[in-house]
């Protein structure tokens, strides 16, 4: 929501409807509205316009609604490697089952959630105007893809552990790619064309010469484990790994060591620690430094299978933006996002990183909480364009949250901001204050 210009502000307006028509159905629908001083979203815009149907266990939504599918923590990690919450919500069409439901003659020891959606980027102007002005090349009307299965063993409300692990998948596909030095190239987007994106598949026909060599778009996932212990006064220990994936040696673990791994502490009470997390983040792997071209001569070509490497997080070579909207990126913000880059390049310059994550999150008092991030690590670039030398930085942010009993449904929040280093893009300081009140307009 924030722009990257200093002395900036927004203003934001939404009101949400929930009616439960009966036990088994229900109806959500939401209006989130703002204004700004300028951004690349525009300095008006609708953040959130959406309307969800929910019969028993399953839901379909229509529209774009903020949402955060991930395991991690959504105040206190550093960010979900493909689901984070840094990048403003895609339109689209969602169905699946939004919470875990027993698995069928599993005596609710298993269970079972998932979802799938097809939507459509936002960013096309803001794209252009970006890329044109240095004569770089980028993409326009590009659709997107998501899914994603989890099972989880156990239930931490009945026992005291529960297990949970599954993958999710997320593509861009189809589109207009404009090459500033080449012709327009048009991707196909028929049905068969979206078949074949689901299903990682190599590009029909019609498509580019890369699509129709390696997968149809661009396509990226991740796998994630996750075990949550809980201790006898409630409190709850979490232990995780999330394991980032590009393309098919990424599934197969071929770059096993590019993972996130991470503990959390999270107690039920109001306490001066009531959630503390600590994050491990290595993606400098990538299955190697060296990836060969399928189309290499009968003489070289067994050599294919050792070259598998060079990854390239996020980037890709026809939908230049990778995993961003609107210059953010959709996963981790410490892969920094397009919108810094200050040369028209829509792509993510660095991806090969090692940091370390810090979050705690707790209570002052009853009406007086904090959350305080910090983060340290180091920087390569990406094996393709190295930096000429390792960049190192630190970041962190402190928030004050107050709630007067007084004044009801108000909220109060002052925000620090200090970056040092060339990891996270220059030396910065920054102070921010925010007022927001909620209330009910009825209840029924």
């Amino acid at each position: 929501m924030v722009p990257l210009d200093a002395n900036n502000g927004y203003v934001r307006g939404s009101t949400f409807y929930n009616q439960k028509i009966n036990d088994d159905w229900s109806f959500n629908a939401g209006l989130d509205i703002a204004a700004s001083t300028p951004h690349n979203y525009s300095t008006f815009w609708i953040q959130q316009l959406y309307g969800e149907l929910d019969w028993k266990i399953y839901q379909l939504k229509i529209g774009s609604k903020e949402k955060y599918n991930s395991f991690l923590d959504p105040n206190l990690s550093s960010g979900d490697f493909v689901t984070s919450n840094n990048s403003r919500p895609i339109p689209e069409i969602r169905a699946g089952i939004p919470k875990f439901v027993p698995f069928p003659h599993a005596k609710a020891n298993f269970y079972i959630k998932g979802d799938f959606s097809i939507g459509k980027f936002l960013d096309d102007d803001w794209q252009e105007k970006t890329a044109t002005a240095y004569n770089r090349n980028y993409t326009k009307d590009v659709y997107s893809h998501y899914k994603s299965i989890y099972f989880r063993i156990g239930n931490i409300e009945k026992k005291p552990y529960q297990f949970t692990f599954g993958m999710n998948h997320q593509a861009m596909w189809g589109g207009n790619i404009y090459k500033y030095e080449y012709k327009k190239v048009d991707q196909p987007q028929g049905i068969t064309d979206f078949l074949r994106v689901m299903i990682a598949k190599e590009g029909s026909g019609a498509s580019s010469n890369t699509d129709k060599m390696y997968v149809a778009g661009s396509q990226w996932g991740s796998y994630i484990f996750k075990y949550d212990y809980r201790l006898k006064n409630e409190d709850v220990v979490s232990a995780y790994l999330h394991h980032f994936f590009d393309d098919g040696s990424g599934m197969t673990f071929e770059n096993y060591m590019d993972n996130l791994l991470g503990l959390q502490y999270k107690s039920k009470k109001k306490q001066p620690i009531s959630n503390a997390v600590f994050e491990y983040i290595y993606t400098k792997q990538q299955t190697g430094a060296v990836h060969f071209n399928l189309m290499m001569d009968e003489a070289h070509s067994h050599l294919q299978p050792k070259g598998n490497g060079n990854d390239n997080y996020y980037n890709n070579v026809e939908y230049i933006q990778g995993p961003s909207h609107f210059g953010r990126t959709m996963g981790t913000p410490l892969f920094l996002s397009p919108e810094y880059n200050d040369d028209g390049r829509l792509n993510f310059k660095s991806s090969r990183i090692v940091a370390f994550h810090f979050g705690l999150g707790g209570y002052f008092t009853n009406d007086l909480s904090y959350r305080l991030l910090a983060t340290t690590g180091e920087t390569w670039g990406r094996y393709y364009v190295p930096f000429t030398k390792k960049r190192s930085g630190f970041a962190s942010n402190l928030d004050l949250m107050y709630n007067n009993p007084k004044l009801e449904d108000w909220e109060f929040k002052l925000s620090l901001g200090y970056n040092t280093g060339e990891f996270f893009d220059d030396d910065a300081f920054g102070v921010g204050v925010s007022i927001v009140k909620r209330g009910s307009i009825s209840i029924k």
